[in-house]
Parts: C-alpha cells; structure tokens; sequence
C-alpha cells in the first residue's frame, strides 16, 4: 500500500497517518479479516471495526517475536473511514459518526449528526 500524503487537520489524524505509513502490515490485515467478514456475511453484513482491530492485535501477536505494531484505540476510526475510502467493495461495512476535528478520510462532517451513527 502507498504511503498516505492526507492534508491532516488533527494530532489525532497525523499520529494515525505516522503510524499506518510505518505499519502497512496493520491495514493489510484489518483488509483480509474485513473482506473475509463480508464474503462470509454478505454485502450488506455490518461489522465493527473494534472488533476487527483485536483479531488483528492476535495475529500480529501470535506471529511476531514480541515487537508487534502496538495499535492505538485513537485510530479505529481511521482506519474504518480509510478501509470504506479505499476498498469499495467495504463502503457501509462500519458505522461512523461526527467527529470532533474534521479528517481527511471519510464523509464531511457537516453530513453527520453528534452522536448519529451513519453509514
């Protein structure tokens, strides 16, 4: 996957953008374990993202000497807005809501709702 080069408009965004461009392996693998969700589930099967994010701590910890990418709860919904940005076949595979701070990746904010969760 390439680097990410997202206009960021928070330190939240920049620490995740930082942490994918150093750990393509982490999306790879939140990539297989959703498309296999949704070859299993369906095209209109749902899934959280959270849940996704600890079946990859377990395999990257099952498969690593110890020095495993520690992933960051701050970037679950990152990286769930960049898996639906670039995988289409994922569009409407997690829920989103408004965040803070506007991203880069994703639906405008001004389309949501605090506290809505859309897809």
């Amino acid at each position: 996957m390439t680097q990410l080069a997202f206009p960021t408009s928070g330190h939240l965004e920049r620490k995740f953008n930082e942490f994918n461009n150093k750990h393509p392996e982490v999306y790879q693998a939140l990539s297989r374990f959703a498309n296999q969700w949704r070859n299993r589930k369906g095209p209109d099967a749902r899934l959280g993202i959270k849940m996704v994010m600890e079946r990859v701590r377990w395999e990257l910890a099952l498969g690593s000497n110890g020095k495993e990418p520690r992933l960051n709860n701050n970037h679950a919904a990152f990286y769930a807005r960049l898996l639906m940005d670039q995988e289409p076949r994922l569009r409407g595979l997690f829920a989103m809501r408004q965040q803070r701070v506007q991203a880069s990746i994703g639906p405008d904010n001004s389309y949501l709702e605090p506290n809505e969760h859309v897809v």
